[in-house]
């Protein structure tokens, strides 16, 4: 069942720390900013485990700033006390599009198994562990989820943005064919039939997708193959 945690009013910004929806269904969430993703993984995760990461964005999100404000307990923390997170002395919110990630690896280090990293290239891509080239992606995901690889004996977490689809130019166009999207989306499909994937992140940065309407529509090719009937706006 499809549950809104933030209901869909507008198509408002996004920016660094704007949240205009929130939904899930099992273990699928879907947000427009993508600074919402780590509060979702610990609705999945278990504090005494381990994860792998498999992080697929047009950016890193690996930005330091705020990892010295980061003590809140992401265990314990709602919704809503996630979101209006500061940083200390400078009252702008704490968690944002471009340091989620580094926040997690960082703060919550045992937690975090193998990381691999398909971006590109729009900034650092320090303390992941592996990176993926899009010409070598989906023989990656197709290892690891259409065979069960678990790598560390672990299951994983993705996290899609869906500007990885998309050129960083003022255009926005579409860098990938439909083929290659229906490819890597029935990889993360069968990871998620086959229980290798804990939790799958997707979000839509339509700021970084050329506006909402690209954004949903990328979305509608990404859902297809994953689950075509809850997520549509």
């Amino acid at each position: 069942m499809k549950i809104n945690l933030i209901p869909f009013a507008a198509r408002g910004p996004s920016g660094d720390s704007l949240d205009n929806l929130l939904t899930k269904e099992n273990n699928i969430y879907v947000m427009d900013n993508h600074r919402l993703a780590l509060w979702c993984w610990f609705q999945s995760i278990k504090k005494a485990k381990r994860y792998n990461l498999f992080h697929i964005d047009a950016h890193p999100d690996m930005s330091q700033s705020g990892l010295a404000d980061s003590h809140q307990d992401l265990w314990n923390l709602s919704l809503e006390e996630y979101r209006t997170a500061l940083q200390v002395d400078i009252n702008t919110p704490l968690f944002r599009w471009d340091n989620y990630l580094e926040i997690f690896l960082q703060k919550y280090s045992d937690n975090v198994g193998h990381t691999i990293s398909a971006t590109h290239h729009l900034g650092s891509n320090k303390g992941l562990q592996e990176e993926v080239k899009p010409l070598e992606l989906i023989k990656r995901l197709d290892d690891i989820f259409s065979e069960k690889i678990y790598v560390n004996n672990l299951t994983w977490i993705v996290n899609l943005d869906l500007d990885y689809f998309f050129s960083s130019r003022p255009q926005k166009l579409q860098l990938f064919s439909d083929e290659f999207i229906d490819a890597l989306t029935m990889s993360i499909r069968q990871g998620l039939d086959n229980g290798a994937i804990e939790v799958l992140t997707v979000a839509l940065s339509p700021e970084c997708c050329g506006g909402w309407d690209k954004a949903f529509g990328m979305l509608t090719k990404v859902m297809k193959n994953i689950n075509s009937h809850a997520f549509h706006f």
